[in-house]
């Protein structure tokens, strides 16, 4: 946890109780500096602990305030933003009785935390987040435990609060992920689904995307980071024309950019500067490797489960797709888009 996470407290008792569970949870510690040993006075301050609360919000991912919760609550009202972007804030007595979940975090631990501090302390964690209260599934956790990125953020506390009410829901998971999701939500696997006049909300798991949809559908994706792009181009493609044959290729196969983990490519001499330029734009990094590394590749990937036909991979962009995968397959064979041929592999390793 270190020090992206901060203890603070400003009276001696809860001073003391603060220096434990910095050691306990090895964070970062601030107290007044009365009450510290000399050795110990660079992690106090002078002045104003609302100062404190409101420095740390700003820096830290997570905030344990050892102190009363209205002082708390006034300490942070200041400085709220969003849950995107607010810090973990959880408030604990100076008796350490209770352990307080006030804000969840853009990182959704504060729960865990307190149960984790709460245990620590022999205390009770005072949790009240609704799916929480309700043992409903949370899409933020379960993004967050399947390293899923969140498409549409913002939509998060509509598709949240449609689980808590009851309201139906179409999850089309073509991913493969373990959830219990509660009775108002419907369960589609693999094909594509078809939703009632009454469906007019759905999350999508994985990296394909519905053919067509209704406008009054709203969709909140969570994409795993699956797919590697193989590609083979000739000499002077700039960055803007590899983009664009790799979306043409993915829009003529339903598929999400946001699932796309790596361009791989055979070394080119000279190397091409279009394919940095396009990795950069896109926020993926560059695969290379030699032809010399092909042979010694394809029958170690073969032995791993890699499911592609030994006349396929010897082709130059789709062996550059599955290469270096451990348990995966081409999902996408060689398409020649003007100078820029584009092979898709998946890799089937869930978090």
């Amino acid at each position: 946890m270190g020090n992206d996470q901060i203890i603070i407290a400003f009276t001696k008792k809860g001073s003391l109780l603060a220096k434990k569970l910095s050691t306990h949870l090895k964070s970062t510690l601030r107290i007044p500096r009365r009450y510290l040993a000399e050795a110990e006075k660079q992690m106090g301050f002078n002045g104003s602990v609302t100062d404190q609360i409101q420095s740390a919000f700003a820096e830290c991912s997570t905030l344990v305030l050892v102190m009363a919760t209205g002082i708390a609550v006034r300490g942070i009202a200041p400085v709220l933003g969003n849950k995107q972007s607010d810090p973990a804030v959880l408030v604990i007595d100076e008796d350490g009785r209770f352990v307080i979940s006030l804000l969840p975090g853009h990182l959704g631990n504060a729960n865990q935390l307190a149960a984790a501090i709460a245990k620590y302390l022999k205390a009770t964690p005072v949790i009240t987040t609704a799916l929480e209260v309700n043992e409903l599934p949370s899409l933020e956790k379960l993004a967050q435990g399947y390293q899923l990125t969140v498409e549409r953020p913002d939509l998060l506390p509509k598709f949240t609060g449609a689980i808590l009410n009851d309201e139906p829901m179409v999850v089309w998971d073509h991913w493969g992920i373990d959830v219990a999701w509660p009775e108002n939500v419907r369960l589609v696997k693999d094909e594509l689904p078809q939703l009632s006049p009454e469906e007019n909300m759905m999350v999508i798991i994985g990296h394909r995307e519905l053919e067509s949809f209704n406008a009054t559908l709203s969709i909140l994706p969570l994409r795993p980071k699956c797919l590697m792009v193989g590609i083979d181009i000739g000499e002077g493609i700039s960055g803007a024309r590899i983009i664009g044959a790799i979306r043409r290729y993915f829009r003529e196969h339903y598929w999400s950019l946001r699932s796309i983990r790596s361009i791989h490519t055979f070394e080119q001499e000279p190397s091409n500067p279009g394919i940095d330029e396009a990795c950069k734009e896109l926020g993926i990094p560059l695969i290379t490797f030699t032809k010399e590394q092909l042979p010694a590749a394809v029958p170690a990937t073969k032995k791993k489960g890699v499911q592609m036909d030994a006349d396929k991979m010897m082709d130059k962009c789709e062996a550059a797709a599955i290469f270096g995968i451990q348990n995966g397959k081409l999902i996408g064979s060689k398409q020649n888009l003007g100078q820029i041929k584009v092979a898709v592999a998946i890799d089937l390793e869930r978090s």
